[in-house]
């Protein structure tokens, strides 16, 4: 099977079928189906310019710079160590299956940081007043200086990302992740 070696863009939000030059048209979704139809096996390959893979690449990188400075700063925490300590901080006192969901991570996962943060006496498990099956995750005093430390290094990878860029087109960009963020909240919250 031959792959196709690049995206030719329909716009900057899909992915393009493959072969579909400048200024053509693709079949519309489903149009396969239908009798008379131009093109029944258009293949679609991934456009690398759209809006979902940029999102998803440039989390990935914030994810890597943000784990070389931690290291470099000497923390002896793992990137996924620090961003439990950050939820677990914002969120205090929330179950463990929380800071997970807000992570996006395994409770599995969770489980192995919030171990080595306890170890480390950065965060305490307790008792939840309102369920005995769940332990909450408290950060401890010691916390704060860890923190005073990660959310520097925060700012500095999210400032360096941004670098270049005037002051509106960052807001407006604030303004759009926002916007998406709050939408796709209310999905999930509304089914």
């Amino acid at each position: 099977m031959t792959l196709p070696t690049r995206a030719l863009a329909q716009d900057d939000l899909h992915d393009a079928p493959a072969g579909i030059a400048d200024g053509a048209t693709a079949a519309s979704p489903g149009s396969a189906d239908r009798p008379g139809s131009a093109d029944r096996n258009v293949e679609v390959i991934p456009n690398t310019r759209s809006l979902g893979f940029l999102l998803q690449d440039v989390a990935r990188l914030m994810r890597v710079s943000f784990g070389q400075a931690v290291n470099d700063a000497g923390l002896e925490l793992t990137t996924g160590e620090a961003r439990a300590l950050v939820h677990a901080v914002a969120a205090a006192g929330a179950r463990q299956t929380e800071i997970a969901e807000r992570m996006g991570v395994e409770p599995m996962t969770l489980c192995g940081y919030v171990d080595r943060l306890e170890s480390r006496g950065l965060v305490e498990r307790q008792p939840h007043p309102a369920d005995k099956r769940a332990k909450k995750i408290v950060p401890t005093d010691t916390a704060a200086e860890a923190i005073g430390t990660i959310m520097p290094l925060t700012r500095k990878v999210i400032a360096d990302s941004m670098e270049g860029l005037p002051e509106s087109d960052v807001q407006a960009f604030r303004r759009v992740l926002q916007h998406m963020h709050d939408h796709l909240t209310d999905n999930r919250r509304n089914g």
